[in-house]
């Protein structure tokens, strides 16, 4: 399958989480390196790196949430985020200066790297808003079901993973939660408690080439694998985590739990400046989680 279709599947999601994600990352941040965002930053801060316009930033920003509304195809976004940068010098190759280290650095815009913007933005978008829907309804489907597409693709890690069926609360989905790396296009979905039970899927691989392609009965892997996990340094910060093995460094995180922390933490930084008795009301109505 091509992005385009990839994207496609994708947005039969209900967009109204995903848009609330991408909305609501209103903190634009200057980056010259994808390290400098890292993981659940991701969750209210908006960056390209080495693009250091903040009114090209928004403006990119505030297509991409007009995308996943529904106002605008990729191509369409595409066509005039390349306009924009046109007209303002950006497309292309241009140089910048590096902040951290004092550099000058090439950064290269042009249509390979607009695909990369989008469909890495627009996934994690609909990765959040599944997340809710998965918690919403957790009481009638309390599994998640790892799916990937199936073909030569598909990383040797990530088709491990295939038909792994856990609870929605395993931790396994803390840092396992797709796209788990770059270009990735795995998904998930929730299941029900009779599902599960049957100790099978039924599938059609190869039927988006094949519309002849037999159906195939694939048992379900109830065990999480032993996690493996990596060293990595971030070489903007320092700063050393461990790394799933199988997930890229930068995804090895919940988008849909990160936004949740961060709209928590907004709260809770408001309420801290606000009327005590405001502030008491607040909590006792669970909208703060502080004492």
């Amino acid at each position: 399958m091509s992005a385009a279709t990839d994207f496609a599947e994708l947005r039969k999601l209900p967009p109204e989480d995903a848009v609330a994600w991408l909305a609501g990352r209103g903190q634009l941040t200057r980056s010259f390196a994808w390290q400098d965002v890292f993981q659940d930053e991701h969750g209210h801060q908006f960056t390209i790196s080495r693009l250091t316009r903040l009114d090209l930033l928004q403006a990119i920003h505030d297509a991409i949430v007009q995308s996943v509304q529904g106002d605008l195809s990729r191509s369409d976004w595409m066509q005039d985020v390349e306009q924009l940068l046109r007209d303002a010098g950006w497309w292309g190759t241009k140089a910048v200066t590096d902040p951290v280290d004092g550099d000058i650095k090439l950064t290269r815009f042009d249509a390979a790297r607009l695909r990369l913007i989008f469909d890495t933005n627009t996934r994690q978008a609909y990765a959040t808003g599944l997340w809710d829907r998965v918690e919403r309804s957790k009481r009638t489907h309390p599994f998640v079901r790892y799916i990937t597409r199936q073909d030569e693709r598909v990383r040797a890690s990530h088709r491990a993973w295939d038909n792994l069926a856990l609870p929605v609360d395993d931790p396994f989905w803390l840092q396992h939660w797709p796209p788990n790396g770059w270009r990735c296009r795995c998904r998930v979905m929730s299941m029900t408690q009779r599902d599960y039970d049957k100790g099978y899927t039924l599938s059609r691989p190869g039927a988006e080439t094949d519309p002849d392609a037999p159906l195939v009965r694939t048992p379900i892997k109830t065990q999480a694998p032993k996690e493996v996990l990596q060293e990595y340094t971030n070489p903007r910060t320092g700063e050393v985590t461990q790394v799933p093995e199988g997930v890229d460094p930068g995804f090895a995180y919940n988008p849909g739990i990160a936004r949740k922390q961060a709209l928590q933490q907004l709260v809770d930084g408001k309420l801290k400046g606000a009327d005590p008795g405001l502030a008491r009301a607040a909590r006792r109505a669970g909208l703060s989680e502080e004492e």
